[in-house]
């Protein structure tokens, strides 16, 4: 077989490496050989909240915190006059938004709200607004759970903790008998 016959079976052959989808590859006269690999990849906007410590609990006892959960009982609600007595939960979530984000805050019943029919006059009241202070990504916001909700915007990507600050005031008119809960929820998402 001469050159000229082995050149054309090597070219044949490299175009029907190409052609089956197989790697591009050089060769240079001194017999070495070299190959460009491209890489691509992408990453999903994501905002992730994990599991929350309270450093700070005052009249209150902690219970089943969890990535996305934390169960908080006011250990005395009111003192012996039926008023309401002053107590504080600190939580610090864990969290990371890889996007420009929102972060939104709400209350479901405005408040502790009792379980009997609400009260609107008179010298007892059902529901018990509260105070949340929200620090995140180096902003803070606070409300008073009877405005319902707080939302504020984050132009950047942030990882660290979000701190939540609740506070429950003591004093102001008693509280009628019975089960006060609330539900408040933290949510962070993709701006807009």
């Amino acid at each position: 077989m001469n050159i000229r016959h082995l050149t054309a079976l090597t070219a044949l052959a490299g175009l029907a490496g190409l052609a089956a989808g197989g790697p591009a590859m050089a060769q240079t006269v001194d017999g070495s050989a070299t190959i460009q690999a491209t890489f691509r990849g992408g990453a999903e906007p994501a905002c992730r909240l994990n599991t929350p410590t309270a450093p700070t609990a005052q009249n209150v006892q902690i219970g089943g915190l969890a990535p996305g959960s934390a169960d908080i009982s006011i250990s005395q609600l009111v003192g012996d006059d039926g008023a309401p007595l002053a107590a504080t939960v600190v939580l610090v979530v864990p969290a990371v938004c890889n996007q420009a984000h929102t972060l939104n805050l709400s209350s479901l019943n405005g408040g502790l709200l009792g379980d009997g029919p609400e009260l609107t006059g008179g010298p007892f009241r059902s529901r018990l607004p509260y105070s949340v202070t929200v620090a995140w990504a180096g902003g803070q916001q606070s409300f008073v759970t009877q405005d319902e909700a707080l939302s504020f915007a984050v132009g950047d990507a942030a990882v660290g903790s979000v701190t939540v600050t609740i506070e429950i005031p003591p004093g102001g008119a008693p509280l009628a008998a019975g089960a006060y809960s609330d539900e408040i929820v933290l949510e962070l998402g993709a701006a807009g």
